[in-house]
């Protein structure tokens, strides 16, 4: 591909841009995906190092759930932050999957959440 492109007069930031970037695309929304999930999961260096201190700074949902859910034996709020924890999961990653998606200007845009238009004959 590069070197069609090289072939076809692209300059190397022109290969870079439309080349280069285009094949990373999957390779750079797993990473940045599976980076999302770890920073809003974070729950062992919390526990180990600071349990939540100095003034509950270092708290992460993943150990707030755990420190309700366990310390204060509230099973139910403890469910439930786990929970919003999981939404906020899927939703950053969906804004992610969209923002990162490829573009098709040739075709109308139709999503899940666009009503289709039945069209005249």
């Amino acid at each position: 591909m590069h070197e069609a492109s090289t072939l076809d007069g692209a300059s190397r930031w022109q290969r870079f841009r439309y080349v280069t970037l285009p094949m990373l695309r999957p390779t750079t929304f797993l990473v940045l995906t599976l980076g999302l999930i770890g920073s809003w999961q974070v729950f062992d260096q919390v526990y180990v190092m600071s349990q939540g201190d100095p003034a509950e700074t270092t708290v992460t949902p993943a150990y707030l759930s755990y420190r309700t859910a366990f310390r204060d034996f509230d099973y139910g709020s403890g469910a439930a932050i786990s929970f919003v924890l999981f939404l906020i999961i899927i939703v950053l990653t969906l804004i992610q999957r969209r923002a990162l998606a490829e573009r098709d200007t040739d075709r109308p845009r139709r999503g899940w959440w666009r009503r289709r238009v039945p069209e005249r004959s």
